[in-house]
């Protein structure tokens, strides 16, 4: 093998090894989802009996389903009542922004989801990304409904 051979190959693995470093996550239970948040600044959430976690983002209680979907997949969830949110307003949120629906529930209350499938394998990178896309999203929502 030549010199130039093997010196091509050593720059390519030690351009590759960050890649290869990521372990790839495709299921969480509560406890590291805490800990992601708490990594990101959030501090103080929950643990309920489904292992779900409830976070404060933007000073309200964000629900992340992760149990109660078997730890394949993330949602975050937030609702609140007493809002200027229409139907109008929520068809426009969903025709105008990315990465989140928004919807009225059977009460009229405006709701916030967003999700996060793990199936196939995620890096840690990208669910902190999603936890910080949900939060700069529900900003937005609150703008829009209050």
């Amino acid at each position: 093998m030549s010199l130039r051979l093997v010196f091509a190959l050593a720059v390519a693995l030690l351009f590759a090894a960050p890649a290869w470093s990521q372990a790839s996550v495709e299921s969480l239970d509560g406890a590291r989802v805490q800990s992601m948040l708490g990594d990101l600044g959030f501090t103080g959430s929950e643990l309920d009996a489904d292992d779900d976690v409830i976070v404060r983002m933007q000073g309200y209680r964000v629900l992340i389903l992760v149990g109660s979907n078997k730890g394949t997949s993330l949602m975050a969830r937030f609702a609140v009542s007493g809002s200027k949110a229409t139907l109008a307003s929520m068809n426009e949120w969903n025709r105008t922004k990315q990465y989140s629906r928004a919807f009225l529930d059977a009460d009229g209350d405006p709701v916030l989801e967003s999700d996060l499938d793990l199936e196939g394998g995620v890096s840690e990178a990208r669910i902190k990304d999603f936890l910080r896309t949900y939060n700069d999203s529900l900003r937005l929502f609150l703008n829009e409904i209050q």
